[in-house]
């Protein structure tokens, strides 16, 4: 179970270092498998003022600029197509080394010697991000160490027995360091805006397999849009190994790492009739997943089921045919065990 230092702050007031608090949970019989800075090696890395910005001839992306590191001003090449005058970014002079082994020099682009690179967060080993340049958020002292305005958090990794199942959440995690420190857990408060139309109205729920899947709840959002997660949210799931999606698909996920309960978000116009049934598979009965992955299912395999066919491996993963897209309008959300 992986979680953050700083997300566990978010439901406890602890007085411990992250250090600590790793130290606590071996105390309480968790084995800490890993414990780690969200930030790599960014020595030499500075932040740097773009202080002007302009397309070079002959070529369909790339950008002269003149960036601000404090004693000196450098010109340097940039093709991020987002990249712009005024803007505080992440720097890398020459003669630095980038954290996946990058080693800078300067070199003559488009007739232009660039004296250095304006970095994306891929380069800086923070995210997948390539295409765009890393933006900081507020202004910043130009040659300040770009590790020292960037938050640092740390990534906690405990080995969870089948016995604690409490502990397969960060709410469950905060709840025992809490009890070690005589610290109150903090929960948020729900609010949750609800139409007056009845979800069994629209949702038709049966659970044919009452074994497998004890209780199946759901929520519809309608009228919703697609797009990306807000950073913070972003760095925080790829802290803990997931890969951001969208805004409807990450929160899932999110809930899911506070709560330890898994959660699934289905494009609710492409399920048949609005129906959902839980039931065991066909013997033989073939199902794509999301990751387009064809599957030839026996039948002890669990599904979940619209009026047509299965649109999802229950407890695994679910299926491309209901997968949530960019034009997704209306979303079913599951929670079931």
């Amino acid at each position: 179970m992986k979680f953050t230092y700083n997300w566990l702050r978010d439901f406890l007031d602890t007085p411990l270092s992250a250090q600590e608090v790793a130290e606590q949970l071996m105390l309480l019989g968790f084995e800490v498998e890993d414990f780690s800075s969200t930030l790599p090696n960014l020595d030499g890395i500075l932040v740097a003022k773009v202080v002007a910005c302009e397309p070079i001839a002959n070529s369909d992306h790339l950008k002269r600029c003149q960036v601000d590191i404090g004693k000196e001003r450098l010109e340097v090449v940039c093709g991020a197509p987002n990249v712009a005058s005024a803007q505080w970014v992440a720097f890398a002079p020459v003669g630095t080394t980038l954290p996946g082994g990058l080693h800078i020099s300067a070199r003559k682009v488009h007739g232009v010697v660039s004296h250095g690179m304006i970095c994306s967060e891929h380069e800086l080993g923070l995210s997948d991000e390539a295409d765009r340049i890393l933006v900081l958020d507020q202004q910043e002292t130009a040659g300040t160490l770009l590790r020292d305005v960037l938050e640092n958090d740390w990534v906690i990794d405990i080995s969870v027995t089948a016995n604690r199942p409490d502990a397969l959440g960060i709410i469950g995690i905060a709840r025992e360091v809490g009890l070690r420190t005589n610290t109150p857990l903090k929960l948020p408060k729900i609010r949750l805006s609800e139409s007056k139309q009845a979800l069994n109205k629209l949702v038709k729920i049966r659970i044919d397999d009452a074994v497998g899947c004890p209780r199946y709840a759901a929520r519809l959002l309608q009228n919703v849009a697609v797009k990306p997660s807000p950073s913070w949210m972003i760095k925080r799931l790829n802290a803990v190994g997931i890969r951001a999606i969208s805004n409807l698909v990450d929160v899932t996920n999110y809930v899911m790492m506070e709560t330890g309960q898994p959660l699934h978000a289905f494009d609710f116009d492409t399920l048949d009739q609005g129906t959902i049934v839980v039931r065991r598979a066909q013997d033989g009965e073939r199902f794509v997943t999301l990751d387009e992955r064809k599957h030839n299912l026996q039948a002890h395999d669990l599904l979940i089921c619209d009026a047509a066919g299965p649109v999802a491996l229950a407890g695994v993963m679910g299926g491309l045919n209901s997968e949530v897209k960019d034009a997704t309008r209306n979303v079913l959300i599951e929670c079931a065990h």
